[in-house]
Formats: structure tokens, sequence, C-alpha cells
């Protein structure tokens, strides 16, 4: 009987095993669908817009195109010159967070990220530091970053950082003449090295040096944080000592190859390649924008997890909003809480109003209100709540 269990127990588990790794990983066929794009609106995955105008003064103006962050009460907006706080619920601004400078608690430059659990915001210092603040606007520290090279003859900097909880934070390796054997890191706010993740896409040789950034991507979804990057179809849910394959993104003869990072321009932009742009996740769907090099055509992915399809459609004025009938829609960031968040600039609003004045008096009022804005206003922040 006792020998019975034990084979129960081993079978039971066996099946376990085998159960685990027979499961495959969701395959996005990008390349086919790029031959056959199709009609998306938001209507196929959001539910509903909410539109707040952002309060207007010349001492917190917000420039073209900058990063947005929206939390349960606020609204981070990183511009290249300042990191602005404003009120969720109506607006109104509340104060800039950190000084652009050389001195003590300043930073280098904006680029950074927004640690949502700590609701902290790291700014890029100068020589390997990062500098942190909360959104309270108090500075916590800086803090060097480990494995820290920016030297010609060995590259180890970093071109983006995001974090895994509150303590552990995580960057890249930019890659420079090919041979970098590492391409990511995570690491203690302390300084501490946990893990150096080896870099699998290595020439046989250095060539010339090209410093270039945008080829990793990092992403969050369900508290946890995602890498991608150009040249590997996978995409890896990142651990303190994993790279553990999450989904694939089957380009196929779009997926440029490790070598073209070193090609001429003009070569490169005869390419069909696919430039692969920030993917969004949340429960349902995963969404990307990418242009291929050669059309310079943008293009908007959709990819459904309940219904395992996937849709690709040309994207040059932003998704058609059928979900309230206003201004297309454009992806931008999106809060662990699978909120979707963009910008639309004042002048785009009132082109519209003024192209579709029967569409705009049948929208809801809260909508209407919008036309009273002016030119020079800031822009509005669009909050989208996805479809379940």
């Amino acid at each position: 009987m006792k020998h019975f269990t034990v084979q129960l127990f081993l079978f039971i588990i066996s099946g376990l095993i085998n159960n685990t790794f027979s499961q495959q990983i969701p395959v996005l066929q990008l390349s086919s669908a790029i031959e056959k794009p199709v009609p998306i609106t938001t209507s196929d995955f959001l539910e509903s817009l909410t539109y707040i105008p952002l309060a207007t003064s010349p001492d917190y103006m917000v420039d073209a195109n900058p990063k947005i962050y929206v939390t349960k009460d606020h609204i981070l907006i990183i511009t290249l010159e300042k990191c602005q706080l404003f009120d969720r619920r109506n607006g109104e601004f509340i104060r800039e967070i950190g000084r652009k400078g050389r001195g003590p608690g300043e930073y280098y430059t904006t680029s950074g990220f927004f640690n949502e659990s700590t609701r902290s915001y790291y700014f890029v210092g100068s020589k390997g530091y990062l500098i942190k603040y909360t959104l309270d606007g108090i500075f916590c520290g800086s803090m060097k970053i480990p494995e820290y090279n920016d030297g010609f003859e060995i590259i180890s900097f970093p071109d983006i950082y995001s974090y895994l909880n509150d303590t552990i934070l995580v960057c890249n390796f930019v890659t420079g003449n090919g041979t970098e054997n590492k391409i990511l890191m995570t690491f203690t706010e302390k300084g501490n090295v946990i893990k150096i993740f080896p870099n699998n896409n290595i020439l046989e040789k250095k060539n010339n040096l090209v410093i270039s950034i945008g080829d990793s991507k990092f992403h969050r979804f369900d508290n946890s944080l995602f890498y991608s990057n150009r040249y590997n179809d996978t995409v890896f849910r990142i651990t303190k000592n994993q790279m553990v394959p999450s989904f694939i993104v089957n380009a196929g003869k779009y997926r440029p190859p490790f070598e073209s990072r070193w090609w001429p321009a003009e070569k490169m932009q005869k390419s069909d390649y696919v430039f692969q742009l920030n993917i969004i996740e949340n429960t349902r769907f995963i969404a990307f924008n990418f242009f291929l090099i050669s059309n310079k055509d943008l293009y908007f992915t959709l990819y459904d997890k309940q219904s395992k399809s996937l849709k690709v459609t040309k994207n040059q004025s932003g998704i058609e909003n059928t979900t309230d009938g206003f201004v297309n829609v454009k992806m931008s960031s999106i809060n662990d809480a699978g909120e979707l968040s963009f910008l639309v600039q004042p002048g785009e609003i009132l082109e519209w109003i003024k192209q579709n004045p029967e569409k705009f008096n049948a929208l809801k009022p809260e909508i209407q209100k919008l036309k009273d804005l002016k030119l020079e206003d800031n822009p509005v922040v669009v909050i989208a709540k996805y479809k379940k």
C-alpha cells in the first residue's frame, strides 16, 4: 500500500510538471496581420473616456509630447524641462517636483520613471545617479547606478529604467559596438546588484561604436514588469532573478536583424522592418503602435486575450472614437489600475468642433464644455477605461 501511495504521488507530480511545460505562451502573428489590415475602433476595446482640461498659467505650461502618468488622485506630466503635478479631479495645478540643474538634489534630465507603488519619480542625474522625489515634492536622496560606465572603451549605461517593487529597480544596458555581454540588471536602491542578465545578441567581433536608444522597452501589467527588444520576438516577464517568456510577437520577415543596427541610414530606410513602440497591456488586451520603416505608415495592433484574435490597422490620425463619438484616441500610457491615458491639444479639439458642429452638439454636456478652450491653453488629459 505504501509503495502504491508513492507511485501515485510521483504520477501526480509528473503530470503537473508535464502540464506546466506543455502550456504554450501566446503567439501574436504580426507578420501575417500586417498584410491584411482591418478596421479597429475604440468600441473594440474601450468602455468609456473621461476628459480633464489641465489648468493653464505661464508658470506651468505643458510642452508638446510630454510623458504622462495617472494615479488615483493625480496626473503627473513630464516635459523636457519640468515635472509637474495636477489634480485628477479638476485638472488644477498642485506643484512642480524637483528642479533641473547641477546642484544638490537637482536633476540632469527629466528622463526617468515613475514608481507607482511608492508614488515617487526617479530623475536621471549626472554621472550615473538617479534622483528620487515623492509626489509631495520631497527629495529622498540620490543613488549611484551600479555597473555604470559611459567611457568609450567600456560602454555600460542604461537608457530605460523601471521597478519591480518598493525597493528593487531594473535597468537595461545600451548596445554600442555589439559585443556587450549584459542586457538587463536588477538592483536595490542602495546600489547592490541582484542579477545581471546576459545579452544573447552579440556579434563575433566589435563593430563601429553606435550609441542609439529606444531598442528596448519596459511595460507593466498586473503588478509585474515586462521587457521587449526590437531584435527579439519574445516579450519577457522580469523577476529579480529571471527573465520568463510571456508572449511572442512574431514579426517574421518584418523583424530587423541585429546587424541592421549598424547599417547606413540609406539602407535601413529602404527596409520593410518594424519599428515597435511601447506595448500597453491589461487583463484582456495587448496593444501597441508600430511603423514600417520603408513607407513611414503608422499602424495600431490590438490583441484580444479572450478570443485570441489579432488585428492590425493603419493609424496615422489615431483610432476612430466610436465610444463617445469625439476626437480620435491615441496610445500613450497605462497605470497599474489598467487605465489608459493620453493628451489632446486644444487646437485639435477646436478644429474637430469646427468641422463637426452637429456631432459635437449631440455629445455629453461634460464634453461640450470643451468648446471654451483656447488655443494657448494646456492640453486635455483623456483617461480611458478598458472593456473587461
